[in-house]
């Protein structure tokens, strides 16, 4: 596959496809993976939030056709809460470096979008997700946790 076919987006709550909104995609993917990126994970309660940061998130790297990616990013902006032009957004989104391959010694990396907290305020009476998994032979944070309630449905948010 050449990679300059393929739109990623690197996903670490309700977004995840066994999650509540695995299902709000707007197109297919070529493929979803396990990946980790360098970031601090805090739980929000009915979801997590993510910050640039000095740990290891575990998540799905989704990747997609580029003829896929203007519709996939318009629909999962409007899901994080996230327009380009205004100021009190929920989640911005970034791009980021995803390593994956997470079975192999040596790992493939790629670029990909993925959503981080917009308001840090908000995260300061968070809890943060220490990392309790080991991925790639260092430990990784995911979601969720023990202490993590997972929402089965939108009321629940």
């Amino acid at each position: 596959m050449n990679t300059h076919d393929v739109a990623a987006f690197f996903v670490y709550g309700t977004l995840k496809k066994s999650y509540l909104r695995g299902g709000l995609w707007p197109r297919k993917p070529i493929r979803i993976l396990a990946g980790v990126i360098q970031s601090d994970l805090y739980d929000l309660g009915p979801y997590p939030a993510a910050l640039p940061g000095t740990n290891w998130l575990l998540g799905e790297l989704w990747e997609f056709n580029h003829a896929d990616l203007d519709p996939t990013i318009a629909e999962l902006d409007l899901i994080e809460g996230y327009h380009p032009s205004r100021e009190n957004n929920e989640y911005v989104r970034q791009i980021v470096t995803v390593e994956f391959g997470l079975t192999e010694s040596k790992p493939e990396r790629v670029r990909a979008y993925a959503y981080f907290a917009a308001q840090t305020k908000r995260l300061a009476l968070a809890r943060k997700i220490e990392p309790f998994l080991e991925s790639l032979g260092r430990p990784v944070a995911a979601w969720p946790d023990a202490g993590t309630r997972v929402p089965t449905s939108f009321s629940e948010e």
